[in-house]
């Protein structure tokens, strides 16, 4: 990244949430290895340390202010959305379906907006390059 080529408001909001999903992330993967079966800690891992893997990528390369980590990024909110929708529908689940419902909601809200802050910063970019 050349100096001239600070990220923006809308790109460091993206950064910042990207930064909260991925501990969020890694605490709820660490409360899920602490406190659940040893055959649900290797399921919740083998799930979400790619996961975690993915969205360090994305977050390098967000950095760096490239399309492809806010576009990468934007993908992960939305599997991070999906993956708490769909555990948090079946309450027997043993990975997070026992959660209390608020945190529930900060985990969907926060995947939400790390999606549409990252589509928002990828139309940016691609505003930029087109009129360049």
């Amino acid at each position: 990244m050349r100096p001239s080529e600070h990220l923006s408001a809308r790109m460091r909001t993206a950064v910042l949430l990207l930064c909260l999903f991925l501990i969020a992330v890694v605490a709820a993967l660490a409360i899920t290895i602490i406190e659940t079966s040893a055959g649900v800690r290797v399921l919740a891992s083998v799930v979400v340390l790619p996961v975690v893997a993915l969205t360090a990528v994305c977050l390098y390369f967000s950095l760096r202010r490239n399309i492809w980590g806010f576009a990468g990024a934007a993908v992960l909110g939305g599997v991070g959305l999906g993956l708490r929708l769909a555990i948090s529908t079946r309450p027997s689940l043993e990975v997070g379906g026992g959660l209390p419902v608020w945190v529930s909601a900060i985990y969907i809200i926060l995947g939400a907006l790390v999606a549409i802050w990252n589509v928002a910063s990828v139309l940016e970019l691609r505003g930029r390059s087109t009129a360049q």
